[in-house]
């Protein structure tokens, strides 16, 4: 496959704006621009792939994923990302996470998204009765969130029309250390794709309120027991096995 094809394969699969996210990526890191992958074409109003002919797919897609990674969006949020910022913006929201993954490798990076297009409400969630502790930590409870809201409105997705896609939400609680984050999974029969949403401080209570309800309701305890309850139990099955 020669370097044409090479750079067709990648604009079918993400178009312009996918080159745009490796142009702030690129800029970001300081790249000298006879390095870069990317071109503006001011004729053309949109960024392209340069001229050179050691640029491949993969190559390309590994900027564009470290674009993604940094500007804490999944490829169904690129679109509005872009419609949203220059490619100036994009870079210097990338160099801020960047330097704090820099300094703790552990460092989610933030949405460049603002993602607050209106705030939960209890009538938009439903907590599912089956939840899980993880007994390796012992203090922090998966509860599975039913959504009954605009998932494309509220996270900038644009998934409402595809068929068989769908948007699973999770809320990690820590009931001992009173922390909450929200884990988003948009399902497809060939793939999944991972983003977290930090919730407002309103939201983020009232869905710790709703799981310490679900769990009076259901096994009439605290969060603080269940998580214990649900470790011992843990133990002594694995005691037996």
């Amino acid at each position: 496959m020669d370097h044409f094809q090479e750079k067709s394969k990648f604009f079918l699969a993400h178009g312009s704006d996918g080159y745009k996210i490796i142009a702030a990526y690129e800029e970001a890191c300081g790249i000298e621009y006879q390095d870069r992958y990317t071109r503006w074409y001011g004729d053309l109003n949109m960024f392209e792939a340069a001229s050179d002919e050691s640029i491949t797919y993969e190559k390309l897609r590994s900027r564009y994923d470290a674009g993604l990674k940094f500007l804490g969006i999944v490829p169904d949020q690129v679109r509005e990302s872009c419609l949203e910022y220059s490619s100036s913006e994009l870079a210097e929201h990338i160099r801020t996470q960047l330097a704090l993954f820099e300094e703790n490798p552990e460092y989610v990076p933030t949405p460049v998204l603002k993602m607050d297009a209106f705030e939960l409400t209890k009538d938009m969630l439903v907590v599912d009765r089956d939840m899980e502790v993880d007994c390796d930590i012992g203090q922090e409870i998966t509860a599975y969130l039913e959504v009954w809201f605009d998932v494309d409105k509220k996270f900038g997705l644009r998934i409402n029309d595809e068929d068989d896609t769908w948007l699973n939400l999770y809320a990690k609680y820590n009931p001992f250390e009173d922390t909450l984050r929200l884990e988003c999974e948009i399902s497809r029969n060939d793939s999944l794709d991972y983003f977290d949403y930090v919730p407002t401080a309103a939201e983020s209570q009232l869905i710790k309120d709703m799981i310490t309800e679900r769990i009076q309701s259901e096994y009439g305890q605290t969060p603080q027991e269940f998580c214990n309850d649900s470790c011992d139990e843990a133990q002594e099955m694995g005691e037996l096995v």
